[in-house]
């Protein structure tokens, strides 16, 4: 993998729409010439100072994503791929987990493909260590250059007994939480904003408008408006009654993930006037806020989403709607979490996308609405990509570590 296609990966610089950080094939049965005859003829230096020999990297391919050490990093192994550390705020620790994700197909007579989402680097999470192997004809890193969604792909070829994929990823986070008291956010790009303002979702457009006028009723500032519509939302995802028919079913959803009250409030917001999102993720570990907010071990149906909305001078408020309502209505919560989840997002998940739809690379040509979890699909004799419904064909394990 090339050092300098990482770094502008992990320095959040744009990657060309498409392009591909290729991976080399393991292959176990590539031998190399002795060291011995490699170092044969060069003079006998100082004890200790002479180069040992290159280790094959057995494991595949790794990502090391923090910074490293001036020494030579051993073949197969690139290191020292963030040009600079973020801002680390001294109140706020660093968390760790591992992500494990395996992808284990049953042969198949077609060729066959694989899309596993990579968390966003940002100021609250960044990806410190990526490691992967497999059976796979070629793999690397994918940008989708519309929505940003960065993806690990991986190929099989017609025939390829037992499919293959292991992908480890070590992450980094720390709590994202709004301060009311600080002002003067860095600005926000009118095309960014005016993005998060158009409609979202199948409901109809004149009934939410009708609701988020009487919601809001005279309140006229953004921060009040967003506190109104977010509560509003979390009592009617505990309630599951009194809200339009048009949206019941994703205020009364119990099985998506928060997919539904996120996407309600984004668009409540963005029927107000308020630039709002929609933001994508995997949960990796137990909650110290509540029990219900965590999970640990096989994640493998454990996607999360949250939300976003900008306000003037404070910049994107991080909410979590969804949640709110679960710990209210599995974990008896008082109501003080539902207060601090205005604002708050416990970091023991990891956000992936808060892009409104998501083109595949080398994937089915239609945009997909949401890509929250890994993605099976078989290439068809006439070239077209069909998504596969086997997801048991895929695990996902996440665990807390050591830093």
């Amino acid at each position: 993998m090339k050092r300098r296609a990482f770094l502008a990966l992990a320095g959040g610089l744009a990657v060309a729409p498409g392009s591909v950080l290729a991976a080399k094939k393991t292959n176990t049965n590539t031998s190399s010439k002795p060291a011995a005859k490699a170092t044969a003829k060069k003079p006998a230096g100082k004890a200790g100072a002479k180069a040992a020999p290159a280790k094959s990297n057995a494991r595949g391919n790794t990502a090391n994503l923090r910074p490293s050490a001036p020494n030579q990093p051993p073949a197969g192994h690139v290191t020292g791929m963030r040009p600079a550390p973020l801002p680390r705020p001294r109140q706020q620790s660093w968390r760790h987990y591992d992500l494990v994700v395996k992808i284990a197909a049953p042969d198949s007579g077609q060729p066959l493909r694989a899309w596993i989402p990579v968390p966003s680097e940002n100021d609250w999470q960044r990806v410190e260590d990526l490691d992967w192997q497999g059976n796979y004809g070629k793999a690397g890193l994918r940008r989708d250059g519309d929505s940003g969604l960065l993806t690990f792909f991986a190929e099989w070829p017609a025939g390829t007994r037992a499919p293959s994929l292991e992908l480890k990823l070590r992450l980094g986070t720390r709590q994202r939480l709004f301060d009311i008291t600080r002002r003067g956010a860095t600005p926000e790009t009118e095309e960014v904003l005016n993005q998060n303002l158009q409609s979202l979702g199948p409901w109809p457009q004149d009934v939410l408008a009708e609701l988020a006028e009487r919601i809001t009723g005279r309140i006229r500032e953004p921060m009040p408006q967003a506190l109104a519509i977010y509560d509003w939302v979390v009592d009617h995802g505990i309630s599951c009654s009194g809200a339009p028919e048009s949206i019941q079913a994703a205020l009364c959803a119990r099985n998506d993930g928060g997919a539904g009250l996120a996407g309600i409030f984004v668009a409540l917001c963005r029927a107000c006037g308020i630039p709002a999102r929609r933001v994508s993720g995997q949960r990796l570990g137990p909650s110290r806020q509540s029990p219900s907010l965590g999970a640990s071990g096989d994640v493998s149906t454990a996607q999360h989403w949250r939300a976003e909305f900008h306000a003037p001078f404070y910049g994107w408020v991080p909410v979590d709607p969804a949640d709110a309502a679960l710990a209210q209505r599995q974990d008896g919560d008082s109501g003080a979490l539902r207060k601090r989840l205005f604002g708050f997002w416990e970091m023991n998940w990891a956000a992936y996308s808060s892009a409104d739809g998501v083109h595949l690379p080398q994937g089915p040509g239609e945009s997909l609405p949401v890509v929250d979890r890994p993605l099976l699909a078989q290439v068809e004799r006439d070239g077209s990509v069909r998504l596969l419904g086997r997801q048991g064909s895929i695990n996902l394990e996440a665990r807390p570590s050591e830093g």
